[in-house]
């Protein structure tokens, strides 16, 4: 059996409403808590947000780390460091999760005969892969500072322009695992 039937059963197994209930609220809390409230037991990233945090832009030059970086201050960057190693270490995975059991649990109700439409529900762990190789990027870059190193840089903003490419491929599929049910189900009785 392939990596990919493997995955795919496990995620059908796994993928019911009450573990999908609990994986939305959780995804749900980590982004309340980056973006609004802040994390229990990690400094306060709110200044480094209005400075903007590499790995949370679409795109940047590699001059443009180092401004960033330089701007974050020795405090900044330790938060930064910080908040790469015990948040972002984690909320990849519980992202990726959210939107690979929501997706498998739409496709397999949409596609219930189609095997191969119902293993697109795995694409959204190429975001979570690239988010995890971003990260390392920038942990590497962190330790060298302030020398700077071009060649990751690249390798860095390759990762985040891969990431957020497969961040929008997630979006819509999890757009049609929601809502291609819901209209299927809304034009069943108008057909009959």
């Amino acid at each position: 059996m392939s990596l990919t039937n493997s995955l795919h059963s496990f995620f059908l197994k796994i993928s019911r409403l009450a573990t999908i209930a609990v994986i939305t609220i959780i995804t749900l809390l980590f982004f309340w808590f980056i973006n609004f409230r802040g994390v229990p037991g990690v400094p306060s990233i709110s200044s480094l947000l209005r400075i903007g945090i590499p790995d949370m832009m679409f795109t940047y030059s590699p001059s443009s780390i180092y401004q960033k970086l330089t701007q974050f201050g020795p405090q900044g960057r330790s938060t930064y460091r910080i908040f790469l190693e015990r948040v972002d270490f984690l909320f990849p995975a519980v992202y990726g999760l959210f939107f690979v059991m929501v997706t498998t649990f739409g496709f397999s109700r949409l596609f219930p005969h189609r095997l191969a439409l119902q293993k697109l529900s795995l694409l959204p762990w190429f975001t979570t892969l690239f988010d995890y190789a971003e990260n390392f990027c920038f942990l590497a870059i962190l330790r060298r500072f302030p020398s700077e190193s071009p060649s990751l840089e690249k390798l860095a903003n390759a990762f985040t322009l891969a990431k957020w490419a497969f961040a929008v491929v997630s979006i819509v599929l999890l757009l049609v695992a929601i809502l291609g049910p819901l209209i299927r189900n809304l034009r069943r009785p108008a057909s009959a």
